[in-house]
């Protein structure tokens, strides 16, 4: 569709991806608080709506920039001749992308229900109903945008020295490279 691999120099991934795993679980804890009564719902269904929505455009332009990450950091690592291993982290960000869509599109659902019921003519039960269904894909969405983001951490932190985390990490292995073989020793 379209490719954005960095972004004020620095992988546009890394800080993209910040954004949609704080918003889609603080756009599902507002869609959980608003439940609790129906005025809330009235009140900051709206609200919450937009910020499931601006959670799901993260999560897409976070799986967007994935790619050519992992494109740069397979690169890195041929040409250092290691291996980029970046376990289930690619999957489990396309499955995160696909719940936080779901999720936006149910709450945009809910929104209308509750807005349109009289105007469409369902009954007073249907707001309730449409939130209770969505509650299945808000729950989704945050279990998922969570193991991605812990994968994500495991990859950047705990593999640090390995090639299975980014640029930065390949370069400090470049860097340890360098000045282990051109510093002679001392004796």
């Amino acid at each position: 569709m379209f490719e954005i691999s960095t972004l004020f120099g620095l992988p546009a991934h890394a800080l993209l991806v910040h954004a949609a795993v704080v918003l889609v679980p603080l756009a599902v804890v507002g869609f959980v608080a608003i439940g609790w009564k129906r005025v809330w719902r009235d009140r900051y269904s709206l609200p919450v709506t937009a910020l499931v929505v601006v959670g799901a455009a993260f999560a897409f332009l976070a799986k967007q920039t994935g790619s050519p990450l992992k494109q740069s950091i397979r690169r890195v690592a041929d040409q250092a001749g290691g291996l980029a291993n970046f376990g289930e982290h690619p999957e489990q960000g396309d499955t995160a992308f696909i719940f936080a869509i779901i999720f936006a599109l149910t709450t945009v659902g809910v929104w209308a229900v509750g807005r349109h019921r009289e105007k469409f003519g369902l009954p007073t039960w249907a707001p309730t109903a449409s939130y209770a269904v969505a509650l299945i894909p808000a729950a989704l969405a945050l279990v998922t945008m969570a193991q991605v983001g812990h994968s994500g951490a495991q990859l950047v932190w705990t593999d640090l020295g390995t090639f299975a985390a980014t640029p930065v990490t390949c370069f400090l292995a470049r860097v340890r490279f360098v000045a282990a073989t051109a510093i002679p020793e001392r004796r």
